[in-house]
């Protein structure tokens, strides 16, 4: 997940001397921010700084950064047209800050942590690309798109579904240079995922996803897959193929583990900035105890960090996870 970000002091240093845009393109600067939470915490894992419309960005949409919105695009995809005249993108020539920002990470942090990629599901970065002329404005807005297409024209629909193929191919091409940069896993974030039904996710998210997944396999490396309001969809989670689910907090750690699959997640994240230090211990060591005996469980909030967040907070989540010793699973031992 973002890992501390806005909520340090040393990254609202480097905010107030640099834009958004600029800290996403400065290889020395992904490197720094990257490396912050890292230095504080001592987290288990380094998440590269970016973002998911990184890839529309250098597709050729233009993308700026507005102070209290965040990233928007100019213009917004409106026809079959626009969709065509989106480039594809070679990751080495279009996106050198990232890559060369991650070999450096791989150097910096040896192999006393895991490095951590990601990109944007297809239909979630299609969600910020696409206006109202093409979706409704509640989809726009990440709401349910059901009745968004019950009366649009085919060639709507085609439209919407040439731009997710479009985009699945990049995605593709993008996560496969992170990996040769030299990450060791790759999370899939499908932040409006979690506005469809389990039947529109099978249609419109899930397909692309399985793609993706499915070109990436002969890579090894493992890829995660996380949905914010994901209860609903973690029968569509597994059956993408990735190797882990993520979920967010509002999504039982029980329901989730009846798939029988590697889980991260996925404490609420306002428990870290609303309670104490002993309350969060407290909280955390619940999901821990909850997940005690669970093979490939990674425990981590179900969001990211939120801005006003105490740094004593999120150093009492991590320390307590670092602390726990959980008993060997029982089929482990037998094994033995």
């Amino acid at each position: 997940m973002r890992q501390a970000g806005r909520a340090l002091p040393e990254y609202r240093a480097i905010r107030e001397k640099h834009g958004f845009m600029e800290m996403l393109s400065t290889p020395e600067l992904i490197v720094e921010v990257s490396l912050q939470p890292w230095r504080r915490f001592k987290m288990d894992a380094v998440i590269v700084f970016s973002d998911i419309l990184l890839i529309p960005w250098k597709m050729g949409m233009d993308l700026k950064f507005i102070e209290g919105q965040g990233p928007k695009f100019s213009k917004l995809i409106e026809t079959e047209k626009d969709v065509e005249s989106l480039q594809s993108i070679t990751p080495e020539k279009d996106c050198p800050f990232l890559l060369t920002a991650l070999r450096q990470l791989r150097k910096e942090i040896r192999n006393n942590a895991a490095l951590l990629g990601f990109a944007g599901s297809p239909w979630t970065v299609a969600s910020y690309m696409l206006s109202g002329v093409i979706l409704s404005p509640e989809l726009v807005e990440g709401r349910r798109i059901s009745g968004s297409f019950a009366d649009a024209q085919d060639d709507t629909v085609d439209t919407v579904k040439i731009l997710l193929e479009k985009l699945t191919q990049q995605t593709i091409v993008y996560l496969k240079a992170q990996i040769e940069a030299g990450v060791d896993a790759v999370q899939i974030f499908d932040s409006w995922g979690g506005s469809l039904s389990a039947e529109e996710y099978a249609v419109w998210s899930a397909p692309y996803i399985k793609e993706v997944v499915a070109a990436l396999k002969p890579t090894g490396v493992p890829t995660i897959l996380y949905i914010k309001d994901s209860r609903h969809l973690l029968d569509q989670m597994v059956s993408t193929g990735v190797d882990v689910i993520s979920v967010g907090w509002e999504t039982p750690l029980e329901l989730a583990r009846k798939k029988r699959c590697a889980i991260q997640g996925n404490l609420d994240p306002h428990i870290l900035m609303q309670a104490t230090p002993d309350e969060v211990r407290e909280k955390t060591q619940n999901m821990l105890n909850e997940m005690k005996n669970y093979p490939g469980y990674i425990a981590n909030l179900g969001h990211g960090v939120l801005p006003k967040t105490p740094l004593e907070n999120i150093a009492a989540f991590v320390e307590t996870v670092k602390r726990c010793h959980c008993e060997e699973p029982q089929a482990t031992k037998q094994s033995k």
